[in-house]
């Protein structure tokens, strides 16, 4: 597990590589933001609540978006996941 703080970070830094992949052809670093944003929504996966719907949702959307080209439905659909999972995290803080 990691902490709020630690997956509000991820969550945040994948929210721009996602805006970066608006401009440019997917990079390595934007993958690997990805990635890391995913591990962190996975690992504090729980039981029922908002924020693991909000988790669950955005690891689908990621997933989706990694594996193929990134389509704008793709983008657009891993945008809104990630809204609200920043909006849960913000929410859960201490």
């Amino acid at each position: 597990m990691v902490s709020i703080n630690e997956e509000l970070k991820a969550a945040k830094a994948a929210k721009a590589a996602i805006n970066l992949l608006l401009k440019t052809a997917t990079t390595k670093g934007v993958s690997a933001t990805l990635r890391t944003a995913n591990h962190a929504a996975i690992l504090n996966l729980g039981s029922g609540g908002a924020l693991n719907k909000a988790r669950a949702n955005v690891g689908i959307a990621i997933s989706n978006l990694m594996h193929g080209p990134p389509t704008p439905e793709k983008i657009d659909k891993a945008k809104s996941t990630m809204d609200a999972w920043i909006k849960e995290l913000e929410a859960a803080k201490p």
